[in-house]
């Protein structure tokens, strides 16, 4: 009777720990620009679910605001991430790769929205289609994009729902079609169907937070630096796991969290880590030092 119910008991734990777990570390990579952390996640994944693991780590599919933030992106993917500009090949986006980003017009065709999070609601930032579809598309107040054609015209090609159901956004890791670029090139935005499945980018409001700064004031680390354990006390017993890192983001230990949860750090080298607490919709991230 035991056996049976530690191996039902191990099996809940499994199962939940996979769901927690929508991506694994050794396959994200981090880096910071202006204030933002940011996670390039190497699973591919269609657009939907891409979203809905970036509202789970506490972030959402990034929102590209301005031409600075695009090319520290762009920069970022192809230079340091370790993405492969051939890692996979769209046939609705002219047989080369992409990265997803958080537009979307799937609510209303022609009207692009971030909205990264996925829950219907955003920022609209472009309305029409490109010149390779109906030609009537333009920037809302202004806003800054980056569809296909952008780099060598004073005119976009992208969107052009080609084909109908082109209803997300994603960046070109070459020139389309085929690489001629005739299109869009490497870099530039392309919609092409959401159930593609690519890498993604995440995107988090300001570095070491949450979405939400709720309850982040509440939780303590403590001792701060630590030797053989540490506690987390979180007073409002808001976030449900903890993820203990080190400096490269590379999962060291990860386990429930309540109000008061013990870590154990005895075994592990001296140094700066990263402890990230989560529930479904946001996460926070602390800094402990272990001596």
């Amino acid at each position: 009777m035991r056996l049976k119910l530690f191996t039902f008991l191990i099996s809940i734990f499994i199962a939940s720990y996979g769901i927690s777990q929508c991506a694994d570390m050794a396959n994200i990579y981090n880096f910071q620009y202006n204030g933002k952390d940011y996670e390039i996640v190497k699973e591919q994944q269609n657009w939907s679910d891409a979203a809905a693991c970036a509202v789970q780590r506490g972030g959402y599919l990034i929102e590209i605001d301005d031409a600075n933030e695009q090319a520290a992106i762009y920069d970022t993917l192809i230079n340091a991430s370790g993405v492969s500009a051939g890692y996979t090949s769209v046939p609705d986006g002219g047989g080369v790769a992409y990265v997803w980003i958080g537009a979307t017009d799937q609510a209303n065709e022609g009207t692009w929205l971030w909205d990264g999070n996925d829950d219907g609601n955003g920022n609209n930032f472009w309305n029409g289609q490109g010149m390779a579809g109906s030609g009537n598309g333009s920037a809302v107040n202004n806003a800054f994009v980056y569809w296909g054609g952008a780099s060598n015209s004073f005119f976009y090609n992208e969107p052009d729902d080609y084909g109908s159901g082109q209803d997300y956004a994603a960046i070109g890791l070459n020139g389309w079609p085929g690489g001629t670029g005739s299109l869009g090139i490497a870099g530039e935005w392309n919609d092409i169907a959401g159930s593609n499945t690519l890498y993604y980018i995440i995107e988090y409001d300001s570095t070491n937070t949450s979405i939400n700064d709720h309850g982040k004031n509440d939780v303590g680390i403590y001792p701060n630096p630590a030797r053989e354990k540490f506690v987390i006390s979180d007073e409002q017993d808001h976030y449900r796991k903890y993820e203990l890192m080190d400096i490269t983001g590379r999962l060291i230990k990860t386990g429930p969290a309540d109000d008061n949860t013990i870590v154990q750090t005895d075994g592990l080298q001296s140094g700066l880590y990263l402890i990230r607490l989560s529930n479904k919709r946001e996460s926070i991230q602390k800094k402990i030092i272990i001596e």
